[in-house]
């Protein structure tokens, strides 16, 4: 227990000798986010006008960032099953590790106060989550991206309108909860369960593509 103390506080200091706010460190100890993205994205939607909602990583990722490369989608085909351990690593049966990554669920232009207009960001084919991504969301994923210490490796969750896409999880029988944070022209909101951010989506006027009928998994609402 010792250690994990010394670690935090070791690594809190640090962040706040580069010059990370104390608000930023506090939401990476809540989400896993390295303190450095949640500054580059707080500043990010102030600069480009924008809301982003992320879903968090482990909490004990935010140690790790910017030192192993981020889980990627080829983890799970390769070696199903494998999942990011409370440690925030996944851990390869060869020794190598990844960190536990976070997942961009949508992004919305701020055009006028209380006004939001969503950005695109799935591929040109909503059936395949390979698929190219259109010019302004490669765009504004390679801006947002420059100074990530782990990148988004993909478009909108939100947009991806296929049955492969992974809903969100909630927490029964042992199942941890997906949770999420959300920087809304540089204010941050932290959301720690699906209810809380459907609740923050509707507040903000942004559409929530998810059904709540099934409290293990919330699955993507798919057009008929």
């Amino acid at each position: 227990m010792a250690s994990t103390w010394a670690r935090t506080a070791e690594f809190e200091s640090n962040a706040s000798l580069e010059g990370i706010s104390d608000s930023d460190i506090h939401f990476s100890r809540l989400t896993g986010t390295s303190p450095n993205n949640i500054e580059h994205l707080r500043i990010f939607t102030v600069n480009e006008a924008l809301l982003i909602v992320i879903r968090c990583p482990k909490r004990a990722a935010r140690f790790w960032h910017g030192k192993y490369q981020p889980k990627t989608m080829a983890t799970g085909t390769s070696y199903p099953g494998l999942k990011s351990q409370d440690d925030g690593l996944v851990h390869f049966p060869d020794g190598s590790k990844q960190v536990s990554d976070y997942d961009l669920m949508c992004v919305y232009r701020l055009e006028a106060p209380g006004k939001c207009a969503k950005i695109f960001l799935s591929g040109v084919d909503p059936n395949n989550k390979r698929s190219r991504l259109g010019a302004e969301a490669a765009l504004l994923l390679r801006k947002v991206n420059s100074d990530l210490k782990s990148r988004f490796q993909h478009g909108g969750q939100d947009d991806f309108r296929s049955k492969d896409n992974p809903g969100v999880k909630y927490a029964i029988e042992g199942q941890r909860s997906d949770r999420f944070i959300a920087f809304n022209y540089g204010r941050i909101n932290y959301l720690a369960t699906p209810m809380i951010a459907k609740d923050y989506y509707a507040k903000k006027g942004l559409e929530w593509p998810y059904t709540l009928d099934d409290r293990r998994e919330g699955k993507l609402k798919i057009p008929e």
